[in-house]
């Protein structure tokens, strides 16, 4: 679901005045934007958010957890993240590929082939990097037969998604090294990693302990978010009518993460360039191949979708949406910010929502600010000591 994103973000398309990496950000209302372009929208409820490398720099809510009730959304209610889930995939899969566990060209053979002896063997030679871009011969849709059987699967997340991989790779690929958006290739991308990972982890615990807990990010789940905390938002159709469901475990590497927006901050300051954590600072030093972007379009880079834009530079997007839900995410690494924005309810309309506060607080950061008084002493303005 990138097209909307993509299209109405070209209404800042001419600007060019936002600071530089480094610099102050001025002031944004993210409050009033959420307000203001909710009811429009026709949203049960909207959070957005601007983040830098240091954290939130400004973040806002507006609406209700359901719609026909009282219970007004916080900026500290779970957001279902959707396809935005990939980013977080392919940053795990840079924690393997910085311990030597993984390389970016490691291959379905070599990984999970070892225990399938009955794949097609022309998934043998397929990449990790090439799942990661979308290029790796994965089918846009899903056999019938291994979704209805993912959907009714009763076991854990692991042995669901060993399942549906298993029967992905039984039938041929489709198309290796051309561009098709597939949940199924990262699926696979998915198993690569528990099955290097070893010790029975599956990739929901492999994800908590290795990104997310060095991040700091506590208050997340997989699935609907009032499994996990019942005082969450419910998601809506694209009516808006509320409904409680989301895609079954064994994709959840490629769309299943649910997680407040400034949890969410601190896993997009971490691709800004954030300080790293210890345990990722193998994982940062992958940032530059994360963030390439490919040479043919549509130029994706590795969970994510690369562009330049004018108030930008090189920038990274994605969106993510179960139908029930829509949120989207805009770095601008070389001008040290992001937005987000996510929403309750699925459709182009939730889509427009989402995008039109991000073009709002594009355009607020934009706007220079306002200078400062002068200092009465101007020594009290430099340093303490010339050191650098």
């Amino acid at each position: 679901m990138m097209r909307a994103a993509f299209a109405v973000l070209s209404v800042v398309s001419g600007l060019c005045s936002t600071a530089r990496a480094g610099e102050a950000l001025p002031p944004v209302d993210a409050v009033k934007i959420a307000r203001e372009i909710r009811p429009v929208g026709k949203v049960p409820a909207l959070v957005c958010a601007v983040v830098t490398k240091d954290g939130v720099h400004a973040i806002g809510a507006d609406g209700v957890r359901r719609a026909g009730e009282d219970a007004g959304v916080t900026v500290d209610d779970r957001m279902h993240l959707g396809s935005c889930t990939k980013a977080f995939t392919a940053t795990l899969a840079a924690v393997f590929v910085a311990e030597g566990a993984l390389r970016w060209d490691s291959s379905i053979g070599e990984t999970v082939g070892l225990t399938l002896p009955d794949i097609d063997p022309a998934w043998r030679p397929v990449t990790l990097e090439q799942l990661l871009r979308h290029r790796g011969g994965a089918p846009a849709n899903a056999d019938p037969k291994a979704w209805d059987a993912a959907w009714n699967c009763a076991e854990s997340p692991s042995a669901c998604r060993a399942a549906f991989v298993e029967a992905t790779l039984g039938k041929a690929p489709v198309g290796i090294g051309t561009y098709a958006y597939s949940n199924q290739g990262y699926a696979i991308a998915g198993r690569m990693i528990e099955v290097v990972a070893g010790e029975g982890k599956d990739y929901e615990t492999l994800l908590a302990e290795r990104v997310l807990a060095p991040l700091g990010i506590k208050r997340f789940g997989f699935g609907v978010p009032t499994k996990t905390d019942a005082a969450s938002p419910v998601g809506h159709t694209e009516k808006g009518l509320p409904r409680e469901i989301d895609n079954p475990n064994a994709i959840a590497p490629a769309g299943t993460l649910h997680m407040p927006l400034g949890e969410w901050a601190r896993f997009i300051g971490f691709h800004l360039g954030a300080r790293a954590p210890a345990p990722l600072e193998g994982a940062a030093r992958e940032l530059p191949k994360l963030h390439e972007r490919s040479k043919d379009a549509p130029y994706e880079a590795l969970g994510w979708k690369s562009a330049t834009r004018p108030w930008g530079g090189n920038v990274l997007t994605h969106a993510g949406s179960n139908t029930m839900w829509y949120c989207v995410a805009w770095l601008a690494p070389e001008k040290g910010f992001a937005v987000l924005a996510a929403t309750n309810q699925g459709g182009d309309a939730a889509a427009k929502a989402c995008d039109d506060a991000c073009a709002r607080m594009i355009e607020a950061v934009s706007k220079p600010a306002a200078p400062g008084p002068e200092p009465a002493d101007p020594a009290a303005s430099q340093p303490a000591t010339t050191q650098k």
